[in-house]
């Protein structure tokens, strides 16, 4: 992506403009609600995104690399920019001083990238095809970590300067508060049932059929797909809650989380002239319903 803006520095707006257009303006990825991860320079203003509740709300989180490790993380600094940037530095009172006297001095042309250079960058830190991933070339900390034989406790000692604290919301999902089912597939569709009183059968019937009216959903899955949401062998889960949302005219709250119940995630999904708000707890393709509280 290439954003040009007069701090020369991102902003929220930038990254939920993108996230709009690249993530939810692709009908193959928009309603594959994952959350979506930047990773950015730590340069003045672009810290502070890491705790933007806007992009939060927009299922956005970003992780701020830190001070210092360019030479390790960035791709282009590792293998591409680094003997220009020595040329400068070694000019840099001459080069800021006609800066200073024309603001629009830009840097002279003469670094051209070709594509084997910058691919060979991103080797070298890592970021590549999974099926061409090299752990030998990982910086220490990361390969480390990957060994078969990794002594964690050592680990941590040696790098815990590397790790952040896990402050991440623990949820509460037990009895009476949640419904809680045994059925994993057919959780999903238990849980929108609840309170409803129409047969599991019916309901699946019904919904999937409303599936195959809606013209958002166009292309998104086969009928091998919709034989298997009806027969209990497909699991359920981001089109099912979309046409459900659609259908009842609901807001549905999807809260992810992982298995020890801390949150990574938020999504709602949600309609004009809501008659309801549902929330769910979602760990993979099993769901259960906060009942405290539901309008039944």
């Amino acid at each position: 992506m290439v954003d040009v803006n007069p701090t020369g520095m991102w902003s929220a707006d930038i990254l939920r403009g993108h996230a709009r257009q690249v993530v939810c303006g692709r009908k193959e990825t928009q309603l594959y609600r994952e959350p979506v991860l930047y990773i950015i320079d730590s340069y003045g203003y672009d810290v502070k995104l890491a705790d933007s509740k806007r992009l939060e709300a927009f299922n956005v989180f970003v992780l701020v690399v830190p001070p210092n490790m360019t030479n390790i993380l960035q791709p282009l600094d590792v293998a591409v920019n680094r003997s220009y940037q020595e040329y400068y530095r070694d000019q840099y009172d001459k080069y800021i001083g006609k800066a200073m006297k024309d603001p629009l001095l830009q840097t002279k042309a003469g670094n051209p990238k070709d594509s084997v250079s910058i691919k060979r960058a991103f080797t070298l830190c890592g970021l590549v095809n999974k099926q061409e991933f090299d752990t030998d070339a990982l910086h220490p900390p990361l390969r480390e970590l990957l060994a078969a034989d990794v002594d964690m406790e050592l680990w941590n000692q040696q790098y815990r300067n590397l790790a952040d604290t896990d402050d991440r919301e623990q949820l509460d999902v037990s009895a009476p508060r949640w419904y809680l089912l045994d059925d994993r597939v057919l959780s999903l569709f238990c849980c929108l049932l609840h309170g409803i009183g129409t047969p599991l059968n019916e309901y699946v019937a019904e919904l999937t059929s409303y599936m195959e009216t809606l013209r958002d959903l166009d292309g998104l899955f086969d009928a091998g797909y919709m034989a298997g949401i009806r027969d209990g062998t497909e699991k359920p889960g981001e089109l099912e809650l979309y046409a459900a949302s659609q259908m009842h005219r609901w807001t549905i709250e999807v809260s992810t989380v992982d298995t020890t119940n801390k949150l990574v995630s938020k999504f709602s999904y949600t309609v004009d002239d809501s008659t309801k708000t549902v929330c769910l707890d979602r760990s993979g393709s099993y769901f259960a319903v906060k009942v405290d509280g539901y309008a039944i």
